[in-house]
């Protein structure tokens, strides 16, 4: 089944796959063209399908493999909304962008960046992908997904991402992952979502200021200073700036140089978080889209 999502004129799915082909991982991908997404969801019903999103003139089609109930459709599409950012309003970006030659190539494509399709999914990636490099956290991401995740019944090679419940004092989590204080640190942030959840979900609201919801994730979560600059950007917080290194840890030399951005665009307090971000992307075009053929 089948139905369409209304979005913006200015959105294009097209170009915010160009712009994400670092965050391609699974459960998401995409076919070669980087016109159609591909994920597998697990629901809150139980039901783990396979979804494809892909855009027309009338809007976003989504289509899922299987019929779904009306609440499946309204989570499929409430989540749609969270991971292409279709409530974010990056207008004005893109005008003060077009202003400034040193920024126009980063809003070429558009601005809007994939995220997870909740905000548990984006911490876990977040502390993977800055943990070492990013091509290590990508490749722990596609095992943590195959290992835990549900499977899809149709075809039990592709997996959801996995839940908290999954990831939760797991024994293989802690005896097959390279990295045994990571893996800790994995299990202890899914028992804060499962313990805390309604507190981790107050203290994101978009009204609260950015520096309060800092200091509260630093306290939930343990997040260190490049994690938690990856899941600020997740929030939309595009005013936090990451630290220098914060798309990766151990392996400096792997990074792409990201400016200080107080210092060469004093304006633009309220962007710089998205500009790191937009940087480190295109300096990982190079980076190998996931394939997968067509659901």
């Amino acid at each position: 089944m089948h139905w369409i999502l209304s979005v913006s004129e200015t959105f294009s799915l097209k170009n915010v796959l160009l712009s994400s082909r670092w965050l391609l991982l699974p459960p998401f991908s995409a076919n070669a063209a980087l016109e159609r997404l591909y994920r597998v969801e697990r629901l809150e019903t139980g039901h783990t399908v396979a979804l494809t999103f892909s855009e027309t003139p009338a809007g976003l089609i989504i289509h899922s493999n299987q019929r779904l109930v009306g609440k499946e459709t309204e989570e499929i599409s409430h989540k749609t909304w969270r991971m292409l950012r279709l409530n974010e309003n990056l207008q004005p970006f893109h005008e003060q962008a077009q202003r400034h030659n040193a920024l126009i190539p980063l809003a070429q494509t558009g601005a809007r960046l994939l995220r997870g399709a909740n905000f548990f999914e984006d911490v876990i990636k977040g502390l993977l992908l800055t943990w070492k490099t990013e091509a290590w956290g990508a490749e722990q991401i596609h095992w943590l997904v195959d290992r835990f995740g549900d499977p899809l019944p149709t075809n039990p090679t592709r997996h959801a991402f996995p839940t908290p419940e999954q990831f939760l004092w797991n024994e293989h989590l802690l005896r097959e992952m390279p990295a045994p204080a990571l893996a800790l640190q994995l299990i202890k942030v899914a028992e804060s979502f499962l313990l805390q959840a309604e507190t981790i979900q107050r203290a994101i609201q978009p009204e609260l200021p950015t520096g309060e919801v800092v200091a509260t994730l630093q306290n939930l979560l343990a997040l260190d200073a490049r994690a938690l600059g990856f899941v600020m950007f997740s929030l939309g917080r595009y005013d936090h700036i990451p630290d220098s290194d914060g798309a990766a840890t151990d392996d400096r030399t792997a990074l792409p140089p990201i400016a200080d951005i107080r210092e060469s665009f004093p304006d633009w307090s309220r962007w710089g978080g998205l500009i790191c971000w937009l940087r480190y992307g295109i300096a990982q075009a190079h980076s190998p889209v996931l394939l997968q053929s067509e659901v």
